[in-house]
């Protein structure tokens, strides 16, 4: 057996693979749903901040005036230094359906984003939590509404869409790329009852369910985790419900440089290695096979359109060789194909349809996201938390 006919039955294997991805699992965004009936049950809104005075002003009041009859927003300033004990003691006067908890800096032990959500779901009210971010506004006044009517019998969890602003620069760019893609994993993962992460900007989950599993008590010890760590841990494929509706996104403010916003993600990656086994094997099945689909694909080619030329020159039967090489050239272009079918019916659920343009650099892209930031937030020291 050639070598080129070896990397082609290679590059079959893990073409295949991608093709099941593509048109199995990236799927669930296209089968259409009913809604569940409106829930107008109490809902408890936890906004944990330190130091983020500017977003407070700017997002808190979309989440103060959310066309729900009953609810409450729970905001706890963890030692915050920049104004905002000032700014959210004003802003408690002046409304009833607000919660401002205030906790004292203690530089002996820094206690993390964890310890301040828990206080934040100990004062709540209601048993529906919906979490969000200081740095996050809703997408509309519907948010609650939206988010709560998925709060249905035997649901515990509701993860929902958290999206970045728009800017003209890389970093910005670079961000939308690698959030579009969390989304079109975690997302429709859960649609095929198979949830492993959601995200702190945009995610709701019983307050029953919290103390069911005490908490953060399994991975207290990291700074990161309170919203993926946690969905890993408690999302089964009967508990879990997922919100698409456009009006009950979140967009939040992306970091300005690469340096800042490789620090998150650092941190973010830190908590992949934790999920279950069988999480991380389909994510990294994923992606091991998206790189074997690449280096493969490209020695297949070339080797047998270099095998073609030779045998070609000797006046050979060009029957096999030539065959393979349309094959393999068919099979990129199926793909192709079929990425680009559905990669534009999800940016179009999660509004990314302004970046349809990139998919054909979307591999690659994610590719180099993943193995750098990957392999550097795998040996990543902790990082504080400041949102």
């Amino acid at each position: 057996m050639d070598i080129g006919l070896i990397l082609f039955v290679g590059f079959c294997v893990v073409a295949g693979i991608q093709l099941f991805y593509y048109l199995f699992l990236f799927t669930g965004v296209f089968k259409k749903r009913s809604l569940p009936p409106v829930n107008l049950e109490g809902v408890s809104v936890v906004i944990c901040t330190r130091n983020n005075r500017p977003f407070l002003e700017a997002n808190l009041d979309a989440v103060l005036h959310q066309d729900h009859p009953n609810f409450e927003v729970i905001v706890v300033n963890d030692g915050s230094t920049d104004g905002t004990i000032d700014f959210l003691d004003k802003l408690d006067k002046q409304h009833n359906h607000l919660n401002v908890l205030h906790l004292d800096i203690d530089e002996r032990f820094h206690r993390g984003k964890k310890f301040a959500q828990t206080i934040g779901i100990k004062a709540a009210k209601n048993d529906q939590l919906i979490f969000t971010d200081a740095d996050c506004k809703p997408a509309s006044d519907q948010w609650l509404r939206e988010t709560a009517r998925h709060f249905t019998e035997g649901t515990d969890l509701v993860l929902g869409v958290g999206n970045y602003t728009r800017q003209a620069s890389l970093t910005n760019w670079i961000i939308q790329l690698e959030t579009f893609h969390s989304l079109l994993f975690y997302i429709n993962m859960a649609l095929a009852r198979m949830p492993y992460m959601g995200v702190g900007r945009n995610l709701a989950y019983r307050r029953e369910l919290f103390f069911k599993v005490k908490g953060f008590a399994s991975h207290q010890h990291l700074l990161s985790g309170d919203d993926d760590l946690f969905v890993n841990e408690t999302a089964t494929k009967t508990n879990t419900a997922v919100n698409l509706a456009p009006e009950a996104f979140t967009v939040s403010e992306p970091k300005k440089s690469i340096g800042t916003w490789m620090k998150q993600k650092k941190r973010h990656f830190s908590t992949g290695k934790l999920y279950k086994p069988k999480h991380r094997f389909i994510l990294g099945l994923y992606s091991f096979s998206l790189f074997l689909y690449y280096a493969l694909g490209s020695l297949t080619i070339y080797s047998l359109f270099f095998d073609y030329a030779i045998i070609q020159a000797e006046s050979k039967s060009l029957i096999t060789h030539g065959g393979l090489l349309i094959a393999a050239s068919t099979i990129v272009l199926v793909r192709l194909f079929t990425q680009g079918i559905v990669l534009y019916k999800n940016m179009k659920v999660f509004d990314y349809k302004k970046y349809f343009w990139v998919f054909p650099f979307f591999d690659l892209g994610i590719l180099f996201i993943q193995i750098f930031i990957g392999i550097r937030g795998y040996y990543s020291k902790p990082q504080r938390w400041n949102s």
